[in-house]
């Protein structure tokens, strides 16, 4: 099988290539990317960027040059459920799209892996959940209003859904996987379009500016980065384990 596995940041990018061992760097569509040959399938690793729109450019990029037979979307996400911890590990059973006061459903083709791998991690922190996508910097408290009562585990990232709305497009089915990074009790004193530049890339001179207006977030920053580690470790151990199901 040839799969296409998508990362937003260089942390996820690292945690991913872990588990596929050697590969040959190189750019696709000017972005990192690695290639390589891993538990029998043709796998291309992706560094998108972080937002809809470099999701979205990305997997264009990738059925475009690729074809591939597996969209993959990995990394870190937000809890909005308060049973989810940091490390613990969700795979999208669903994929909405909240923007304004609304929600709107991707009707997305998930890949049978992907509840294989939530079946065999019984007794440990692997959940099927909600994947609630969002274009702009939004709330947990918000999100967990907006979305329907019921809602399994639900988390907030946003690529997952840009990524699925493309796979959707082009009939090629969609595994969704993400490690949590900050728990649904954290409300981030900052966002990160404040680290960002136009296309939502990280500018360490945006960064330092941010932490001179706002000292107060440097704790959490550091909670963040460290909570950012442990997610790193269980996205790579999930990977490890999904990868022979695919």
């Amino acid at each position: 099988m040839k799969i296409a596995a998508i990362t937003a940041m260089p942390e996820e990018f690292n945690a991913v290539s872990r588990t596929l061992g050697t590969g040959a760097a190189m750019q696709l569509a000017g972005l990192k990317a690695v290639r390589c040959r891993t538990a029998g399938h043709d796998i291309i690793l992706l560094e998108s960027g972080m937002g809809f729109d470099n999701a979205a450019r990305a997997a264009e990029a990738l059925i475009r040059e690729e074809k591939p037979d597996l969209l993959i979307s990995v990394g870190f996400c937000g809890g909005i459920a308060p049973e989810l911890n940091v490390g613990d590990v969700v795979v999208a059973q669903r994929i909405v799209i909240a923007a304004g006061s609304g929600i709107e459903e991707v009707p997305v083709l998930f890949s049978a892996a992907g509840q294989a791998f939530v079946a065999h991690q019984a007794g440990a922190r692997v959940f099927g959940g909600t994947f609630a996508g969002t274009p702009v910097i939004t709330s947990k408290e918000r999100l967990a209003a907006m979305l329907p009562a019921g809602s399994p585990f639900p988390v907030v990232e946003m690529e997952s859904a840009a990524i699925a709305t493309i796979a959707v497009g082009s009939g090629i089915p969609l595994l969704a996987l993400r490690a949590v990074s900050d728990p649904a009790g954290e409300e981030l004193g900052f966002s990160l379009d404040e680290f960002c530049d136009a296309r939502m890339r990280i500018r360490p001179h945006r960064v330092l500016l941010t932490i001179l207006r706002k000292p107060r977030i440097i704790p959490q920053l550091i909670r963040l980065a460290r909570n950012s580690r442990v997610a790193a470790h269980s996205l790579t151990a999930a990977m490890e384990q999904l990868l022979p199901l695919l």
